[in-house]
């Protein structure tokens, strides 16, 4: 879920996703649907990275903790790498998680962090870049007094808008900022609903498919990553996988496990929350929780083959029986009545 963050120059190629600088990952989503702008020879390629005041640090994130009413500072820097001059929009936002469950910063105005946000050295929020040249931006950020503790995600976008064919096309890349307000810090996962089904096989009583999906609430004020882990009885003990499903606090998502059990008409398990910290966050993980669901596991292709042999079995013994009704000799009678004639003829001789 988290692939690594390409350095600045070779991530500025990417012009249909959204990188967003993550601890200790990056994130892309994409934002147009189109893959003429990625092939083009013209098309612009830019980059945007954490920076100091004599360009990109190394950094793959902006990362505050700032306490209610303060102020702190930063900066970013832009990179046109293409061979033309070009115009960039460069606003902040707020970050959200796509429903891919990627990070993403919010189009529109911005009504939480990226309200705080201002970056200094634009023309009406525009910057223009000569072929080759990085320009540093300073960023300051202004945290209102009567704010919540806690986890505050934004980030700052870099986008080139063109038309092509008559459309705009509208590409972007960015950098995450992770602005965390002090106070007392509460992390918290629930666990609210589990749902489950079983996909059986095509193989009489072999073992089935078990999907576990379990949401996950963050009902804290801080981030946190979400793994699940299925066992019980007849099925195989199984994760939700390696990479933690991230939820920004008051997100919830489905998070889901598969694994073998055999068909044995209900399975009883449990699905069991572990909450991870994500990153370089310096925050102690919640407890685990612990749900406990039953899956109806039929084996529909062992219940066909019964059904059809015990269909057999009937058949068979009706038409025996409907045989004897009419008179029909059984085998054994047929052996015993020539039997009988055989004796009754020796004697007559």
């Amino acid at each position: 879920m988290f692939p690594r963050l390409l350095p600045p120059l070779a991530g500025a190629a990417l012009t249909l996703a959204l990188v967003v600088g993550a601890a200790p990952a990056a994130i892309a989503a994409p934002v147009l649907p189109t893959a003429l702008a990625a092939t083009s020879e013209s098309a612009p390629q830019w980059s945007v990275a954490p920076a100091n005041a004599n360009g990109p640090d190394g950094r793959i994130s902006l990362r505050h903790t700032v306490d209610p009413g303060g102020r702190v500072t930063d900066a970013i820097a832009v990179t046109n790498l293409g061979s033309e001059p070009t115009s960039y929009t460069v606003a902040p936002g707020d970050g959200i998680l796509g429903d891919d469950g990627a990070f993403d910063i919010a189009a529109g105005d911005p009504s939480d962090a990226g309200a705080w946000v201002s970056i200094e050295g634009l023309d009406a929020g525009t910057l223009t870049l000569g072929s080759g040249e990085t320009r540093v931006l300073p960023v300051r950020i202004d945290v209102p007094a009567d704010v919540t503790p806690g986890d505050h995600p934004a980030g700052i976008v870099v986008g080139v808008s063109r038309s092509e064919s008559g459309v705009t096309v509208t590409n972007r890349i960015g950098v995450r900022l992770h602005l965390q307000v002090a106070g007392e810090i509460a992390a918290a996962l629930t666990a609210t609903e589990v749902t489950s089904s079983f996909r059986s096989s095509w193989i009489p009583f072999a073992p089935g498919v078990l999907r576990v999906e379990t949401r996950v609430s963050n009902v804290g004020n801080v981030r946190l990553g979400a793994l699940t882990t299925v066992t019980g009885g007849v099925i195989d003990t199984a994760s939700s996988g390696t990479e933690p499903v991230e939820l920004l606090p008051g997100d919830a998502a489905n998070v889901v496990t598969e694994t073998t059990a055999w068909p044995v008409l209900a399975l009883f398990g449990t699905t069991t929350v572990r909450p991870v910290v994500l990153g370089d966050d310096a925050i102690a993980a919640p407890a685990v929780t612990e749900l406990p669901f039953v899956a109806p596991a039929v084996s529909w292709s062992g219940l066909a083959a019964l059904v059809l042999v015990v269909g057999t079995i009937v058949v068979l013994a009706v038409r025996w029986r409907r045989r004897g009704r009419r008179g029909e000799p059984t085998p054994d009678a047929e052996e015993l009545s020539a039997s009988e004639g055989t004796r009754v003829e020796v004697g007559a001789r």
